[in-house]
């Protein structure tokens, strides 16, 4: 009988949803629970038809450095011949090894959209932060010190500023909406102009250095292809006003980090709020860690109680839908 691997945590605290979809197939399946210990023969890999990297199995992984758990299911994945659909906790397909499945001709999907309010109320969070000027507020009250903000230090108005949202999926939707609502001005940049709600534009990326020099937040919500690795260069960065603000809970390889910090540290852009980097965990040499005008987050803007949830959920409608043979939700393609 062809085999689903699922995590033994997934399995157990699903249980009847998961009796339910299997019972409801038009085809026998069973289920094969998954923990870092399982051990699974060469000649019962071939029933391995589908699989779900969940969050709980990820859990712990920075970039490419995986846990054990994470490398015993890679184990099973890689070498599982008949493997025709892989489900994976991340919104994201930059990773290789979604990258490799894809081209075995692995189905990948998603579970875009689990994380997208957490992240994006994340880098709204960054951007009052910066755009109220806690962090001095912050290191007052470290000091035990009166200081308040008086003549050049006292922040402007954020209602009337415009936010140029690179990316307009889940996340950069999330963002919109709430900045809208503050009465900010809201340009949305994506493959191609399209009206959508809470954006006053949306505009093409090839149009995204025209409205950079206006910008007084920039938010990078784009997923990590070959259009946006080093969208914001040492020449882009230089469009931005040095008011500007810039955001970014997408990926690192979005930037050019050395340009970004030499321009946070001479002045050239007014602050950051950075989720992700390049080289994950940020090393401690990093200039990010020492810049006053930086708010970092360890790669963690998703962080919220619902998440795992969210995710679980996303795969099981779509274990409903595989079986069934009906259109997978977030189905990627290779880059």
């Amino acid at each position: 009988m062809k085999q689903v691997l699922i995590s033994q945590r997934i399995v157990t605290e699903f249980a009847p949803r998961l009796h339910g979809i299997l019972a409801a197939a038009p085809r026998p399946v069973e289920i094969l629970p998954f923990t870092k210990d399982l051990g699974v023969a060469p000649g019962d890999l071939p029933a391995i038809e589908a699989a779900y990297y969940s969050r709980d199995i990820w859990e712990g992984t920075v970039k490419n450095d995986l846990t054990p758990a994470a490398r015993a299911f890679w184990d099973i994945a890689d070498r599982a011949p008949n493997l025709k659909w892989l489900a994976v906790y991340s919104a994201g397909t930059d990773q290789q090894r979604y990258q490799d499945a894809m081209k075995r001709g692995i189905r990948l999907t998603t579970s875009a959209g689990a994380q997208a309010e957490s992240v994006g109320l994340a880098a709204i969070a960054g951007i009052l932060a910066l755009g109220r000027r806690l962090p001095h507020w912050l290191s007052s009250q470290h000091a035990a010190a009166w200081a308040p903000l008086r003549g050049k230090d006292i922040p402007p108005d954020m209602p009337g500023q415009t936010a140029v949202i690179v990316g307009t999926g889940y996340i950069g939707k999330v963002v919109a909406r709430v900045l809208h609502a503050m009465g900010m001005k809201t340009i949305g940049i994506r493959r191609s102009r399209a009206p959508m709600a809470h954006f006053d534009r949306v505009l093409p990326l090839s149009e995204l250095d025209t409205v950079l020099p206006a910008c007084d937040w920039l938010v990078l919500a784009a997923p990590l292809v070959p259009e946006t690795r080093d969208l914001m260069d040492k020449r882009r960065l230089a469009l931005l006003p040095p008011t500007a603000g810039l955001a970014n809970v997408a990926r690192g390889e979005l930037i050019d980090e050395p340009a970004l910090a030499e321009a946070l540290a001479a002045g050239r852009l007014r602050c950051a709020y950075l989720d992700v980097f390049t080289v994950e965990p940020l090393p401690p040499e990093s200039p990010f860690w020492r810049l006053p005008n930086v708010l970092i987050s360890p790669h963690n803007a998703g962080a919220s109680t619902g998440t795992y949830g969210r995710g679980v959920e996303i795969f099981l409608r779509n274990l409903e839908n595989y079986l069934a043979a009906r259109p997978l939700e977030n189905e990627a393609s290779p880059d």
